[in-house]
């Protein structure tokens, strides 16, 4: 798991991460992200909205640790959700994904 952690926060000091809902709604939106990573206690409403982001995309996502974990991992205190925005490190992150057992759900050919 700390893999998982550690890709995203080198994509974060790349630039390569939008972290927030609203910044991971716009990155989603505009076709920038190449998967969205969110927290395993995000609030339902919040999942549903990403999730129609995801599908009108075709965007990769997982769910992975809590919002606090996710959060240390890109610098604050807590994120529930954040997108990568590199294809590289995103193929990484769903590859270290599938390793471990996590769930990589797509709606799209990744």
């Amino acid at each position: 798991m700390n893999k998982i952690f550690n890709l995203i926060g080198l994509a974060k000091k790349a630039g390569k991460v939008s972290n927030g809902t609203i910044a991971a709604k716009e990155s989603l939106n505009k076709g920038k992200a190449y998967l969205l990573v969110m927290s395993n206690d995000i609030a339902s409403n919040t999942k549903e909205e990403l999730l129609k982001y995801v599908e009108k995309k075709k965007t990769p996502w997982i769910i992975v640790g809590s919002k606090y974990e996710l959060g240390n991992s890109v610098g604050k205190e807590y994120r529930v959700a954040v997108t990568i925005n590199d294809f590289g490190i995103a193929q990484a992150l769903i590859k270290e994904s599938e390793c471990i057992g996590l769930n990589v759900n797509s709606v799209g050919v990744v």
